[in-house]
């Protein structure tokens, strides 16, 4: 057996440089210099980076609602409207909710302080007293839209409607003749969310809004309440190239009126409506479309 030792090619220059101790002492300090006056300083400061990284996730404390509530009322322009915004946030997980009045009072204090402020500020703690599910701070809500600025009558309206205010019915109503499409969409929604019978009357008259977003909202409330007076609108809804009509909807929103009108046509015995959600199951682009009116067709 032959074994065969690759020689690595010499270079004919190598052979004729004069060997140079001092050209290699110079590389071998110039290397010294740089690891001793460049990388190693460089290592300790990334790792003393990365250990106060480390000591400070560790030792960070978790903001309470209290802190959140202090920021709301001490803190500068943009921090009070992001800690209203991160109160709402938190208290949408029960768990967070303090069982106190403390907290119930300072909210509702800091809400009532929040009127000339950001209407960021006054939106999100509005949101966060919705989110609380407390009846307590309906009465705040509906005193405070007696003089409202426009800009947040929504945002108190859409509170009252998820606190189920059965006793803001009447002013909830009034805004269905407000100048606002977008008000009139809310206290329509508001309305069906409160699911109270006062509000049918209401809402039938609002299916002739020249809005169309106020009559979608006024058919799905009023199926919502077991009253089909909207069931041609109800069937639109139901029809991607009626939806299709509006440009300024998103696939997004085309997705989200079609779940809500299924919901609302669902809660009526009428066999076009069950027609319609059946045609969804069956063919519509949308998976989540489809996976909801086949859940309607099987009950």
């Amino acid at each position: 057996m032959r074994f065969f030792v690759a020689i690595a090619p010499q270079n004919d220059d190598d052979e004729n440089m004069p060997y140079d101790p001092e050209q290699k002492e110079q590389k071998s300090i110039f290397g010294v210099i740089i690891h001793s006056f460049f990388v190693v300083p460089f290592l300790i400061a990334v790792f003393f980076v990365l250990l106060f990284t480390a000591v400070k996730i560790l030792t960070a404390e978790k903001q309470t609602v209290y802190d959140y509530l202090n920021d709301v009322k001490s803190g500068g322009a943009t921090k009070r409207w992001q800690s209203a915004f991160k109160l709402a946030q938190v208290l949408s997980q029960k768990s967070s909710l303090p069982e106190n009045e403390r907290f119930d009072m300072e909210l509702i204090n800091a809400f009532n302080q929040s009127k000339n402020d950001d209407d960021r500020v006054r939106q999100y703690l509005a949101l966060a007293m919705a989110r609380t599910g407390k009846e307590k701070f309906v009465e705040p809500l509906l005193i405070a839209l007696k003089d409202e600025k426009e800009e947040n009558i929504y945002a108190l309206v859409y509170a009252l409607g998820s606190l189920k205010a059965k006793r803001a019915i009447p002013v909830i109503s009034s805004f269905l003749n407000h100048p606002s499409a977008k008000i009139r969409s809310g206290a329509a929604a508001a309305l069906g969310t409160i699911g109270d019978p006062k509000a049918i009357n209401s809402l039938k008259k609002a299916l002739n809004d020249s809005e169309p977003n106020v009559q979608w909202g006024s058919a799905i409330s009023l199926a919502m309440m077991h009253d089909g007076s909207g069931r041609e609108i109800l069937l639109n809804l139901l029809n991607r190239r009626y939806l299709s009509k509006f440009p300024e909807l998103d696939p997004e929103e085309q997705n989200d009126l079609m779940q809500l009108a299924i919901q609302g046509a669902s809660q009526l015995n009428d066999p076009q409506l069950q027609g319609a959600i059946k045609n969804l199951a069956q063919s519509d682009p949308n998976m989540n479309i489809r996976k909801m009116a086949m859940e309607v067709i099987k009950k």
